[in-house]
This record gives structure tokens, C-alpha cells and sequence, in this order.
């Protein structure tokens, strides 16, 4: 008796691996989108705004300058917690805007607080914290505004 494979054997095995190849791979589905995506983006474009408004806020009220600013540098450390290297490495440039009242900052602490500890409950563990972390940021801030 012979230990290697017969003539025929070895016809249908070739025969059938391109249909073995054909049917090994079920069609491929498209991969889910992470979630996680699209709540950190949209964290980043708040925090985004709200550098805009403090840096057009600091222009408008020079004696409060020093307060603005340091708040305004919290949320640089925001978004460098919310972007990738890739992202943050660029400055965020302010565009020109009209002056801002610190009660139209306070509005917008408020509601940048609300929206990131709504992202939270959607988000992934990590993503979660941070954005928690930053809600309890956003709803400090309105203390130290005048």
C-alpha cells in the first residue's frame, strides 16, 4: 500500500480548493462604527467653541484678563486630552469675535458641562471618565467667573 496520495486524489483536491477558497470566506460585513468617534469629536468642537469665546472674552475685558486666561488655558489641556497627537500639535487660531459678556461664558460653561456628562453615559469606560472629568471642569468654571 502506498503512503502517498493517489493520481486521483490529488485531481480532486486541486479541482475543488478554488471552491473550498470561494466558500472558506463569507462575505465580509462592514465593520460597526466606534462610537466613541463621534462623541469625542463633538467634544473637541465644544471645547473648540469655548476656547473661541474666552479668547474673544480676554480681547474685550482686559481686567479680567488674568481669570479668563487661566481658564481659557484649562480648556487648552482639554482639548489636548481629547485630541490626538495629531490634532492637538496644531494651535487652535481664535477667529474675530464680538465681545463676550462672562455671563454668556457662564452659559456656555453650563452647557458645555451639561453635553460632556451626557456623552459620558454613551461613551466607552475611558472616553467616560474623561469626559466626566471635563463636565465636572465645565461646571466649576462659572465659580470663578465674575
Amino acid at each position: 500500500m502506498s503512503v502517498s496520495p493517489s493520481r486521483r486524489r490529488l485531481l480532486q483536491a486541486a479541482l475543488l480548493s478554488p471552491v473550498a477558497a470561494c466558500t472558506s470566506h463569507a462575505p465580509q460585513t462592514p465593520a460597526a462604527l466606534d462610537p466613541d468617534v463621534a462623541l469625542r469629536q463633538a467634544a473637541i468642537a465644544r471645547e473648540r467653541q469655548l476656547l473661541e469665546l474666552y479668547s474673544s472674552a480676554v480681547e474685550s475685558s482686559p481686567a479680567l484678563a488674568a481669570t479668563l486666561g487661566a481658564i481659557r488655558a484649562e480648556h487648552e489641556e482639554h482639548l489636548a486630552a481629547l485630541a490626538p497627537p495629531a490634532t492637538s500639535a496644531s494651535p487652535v487660531a481664535p477667529r474675530v469675535l464680538p465681545a463676550v459678556h462672562p455671563v454668556a461664558l457662564v452659559a456656555a460653561e453650563r452647557s458645555a458641562a451639561s453635553a460632556h456628562a451626557a456623552a459620558a453615559l454613551l461613551a466607552s469606560r475611558p472616553l467616560a471618565a474623561l469626559l466626566a472629568s471635563l463636565a465636572a471642569s465645565e461646571a466649576s468654571h462659572p465659580v470663578a467667573l465674575p
